[in-house]
């Protein structure tokens, strides 16, 4: 009996059912998607605009360096050069050649052994005459001996105007080597007369650095240049006696 029992309870025991719960693997919705893009978005949108901000910096800066570099040195060899203007070992000679030059050329009589081109004066006894004038076209600064053959040698880059004035002693007094006035070029300036000269170099960047046209006027001793670009701009200028004139 007592088994009996036993293989009721056994056979009428409900038997429970194993229920597998299935895992779904749900994916990113349209709107998270989209949210995801934009933010990507955003972030390139930044790193881009930094990249653009120091670019632009680094030419500006590399610009002006460039541009102070360049107005430096020409002033440097503009001094350098005039004041070897009548040096001579022989005797008195004229400091300029008048009949070579104008308001934005010079002519630079000296007894040297060398030209600025580097050639020999023997063939001109001695004499060099090195002319310095603006190439517009190329915007230099060059120089060019008085030796056969000789053709301008670029000097300084960047140079965008070149402006002379002449500083003349006309009081008649032997004593004193002072110039009573600076002025433009004129083919009646005697050479006796120049005591001093006077110039200014207008150097630019070269290239466009700055983020908008720029309206400016640029003053080279008694001429104007007005400018409306991105190109930035810097005059030089310095004044050299002439001490070797007599």
């Amino acid at each position: 009996m007592r088994q009996e029992s036993i293989h009721q309870r056994r056979v009428g025991k409900p038997v429970r059912q194993c229920t597998v719960k299935q895992s779904r693997q749900a994916g990113m919705s349209l709107i998270e998607l989209m949210i995801t893009l934009v933010l990507g978005l955003i972030v390139i949108a930044a790193v881009f605009n930094v990249y653009t901000g120091n670019s632009r910096s680094a030419r500006f800066t590399e610009g002006l360096q460039s541009m102070q570099e360049n107005g430096r040195y020409g002033v440097s060899v503009l001094q350098r050069g005039l004041r070897l203007a009548g040096y001579s070992s022989l005797g008195y000679i004229d400091a300029i050649d008048i009949d070579n030059s104008d308001e934005n050329v010079i002519a630079i009589r000296s007894h040297q052994a060398y030209d600025c081109n580097g050639a020999l004066t023997t063939a001109t006894n001695g004499l060099a005459v090195n002319t310095y004038r603006h190439d517009t076209a190329n915007s230099q600064l060059t120089c060019e001996g008085n030796q056969a053959g000789s053709t301008p040698m670029p000097i300084v880059e960047g140079i965008e105007g070149f402006r002379l004035l002449y500083g003349v002693d006309s009081d008649g007094n032997s004593d004193t080597s002072e110039p009573q006035s600076y002025i433009p070029f004129a083919s009646s300036i005697k050479s006796s007369e120049v005591v001093a000269i006077r110039f200014a170099l207008l150097v630019n960047s070269d290239k466009p650095i700055r983020t908008r046209n720029t309206p400016e006027t640029h003053v080279l001793l008694d001429y104007e240049l007005d400018k409306n670009d991105r190109i930035a701009r810097e005059v030089f200028s310095s004044t050299v006696m002439l001490r070797n004139r007599q």
